[in-house]
């Protein structure tokens, strides 16, 4: 996956960076994470019907609700149950922005997979319409990918649950999905040689008194 991203941005460590990262997306300051949540929130909202399939049940789907919220602490600072959370959300956010989201995983573990909305036929050009999340532990990640990058195969929850014209997304990106499969089979044959470099992302993020008491 790695010769298909052309740029990787860190964005601000204070438990917002998956709205972050989705602001920039957008063209926007990564400060107005504030209205990319404010732009979900009603689009949860709205589609609470073919949600519900999705989460199983009403809690979860509240839970989201809640997590949507922007933080009320005076810092802005969102804690653990204010952060973007995938597999929840993803479906929200490609609905929203009408756009193919692609989940990469770092360090790279395998973990790939494209998300595409689950109703609604792509634009006529969806190909201009990716927005890529990095995922280290704790903390997301920017990625831009090349124009003629491969894409992860589609996420199992939108086969099952997609919606009738919806079905066309995965349609016009089965060439890059196909070369993706192809690339990943033999970038997992191990080379002759090899060096092994360890990278540690270390995030570090205030807890709540109850977040505490639990880690005891």
């Amino acid at each position: 996956m790695r010769p298909y991203i052309e740029n990787i941005v860190n964005v601000k460590m204070d438990g917002n960076c998956g709205f972050h990262v989705i602001a920039r997306h957008m063209g926007m300051d990564e400060e107005n994470h504030i209205l990319v949540r404010s732009a979900l929130i009603p689009k949860l909202k709205t589609n609470k019907r073919d949600y519900l399939p999705i989460f199983g049940s009403e809690e979860p789907f509240q839970y989201i609700m809640n997590d949507l919220r922007p933080p009320t602490n005076s810092g802005g600072i969102a804690y653990l149950d204010k952060w973007l959370t995938l597999p929840d959300m993803r479906h929200i956010v490609v609905i929203c922005y009408n756009s193919v989201v692609v989940q990469v995983v770092f360090p790279e573990r395998g973990i790939y997979e494209t998300f595409f909305p689950f109703r609604g036929a792509p634009p006529l050009n969806p190909h201009a319409h990716i927005m890529c999340l990095g995922l280290i532990p704790g903390h997301f990640l920017h990625v831009y990918l090349k124009d003629d990058c491969r894409l992860p195969p589609s996420c199992m929850e939108w086969k099952n649950h997609k919606i009738g014209e919806a079905e066309r997304w995965e349609f016009e990106f089965l060439d890059r999905q196909a070369l993706f499969k192809d690339i990943m089979s033999m970038e997992s044959k191990p080379p002759k040689k090899s060096k092994i470099i360890s990278i540690r992302f270390i995030v570090t993020l205030p807890l709540r008194q109850n977040q505490k008491e639990n880690l005891k």
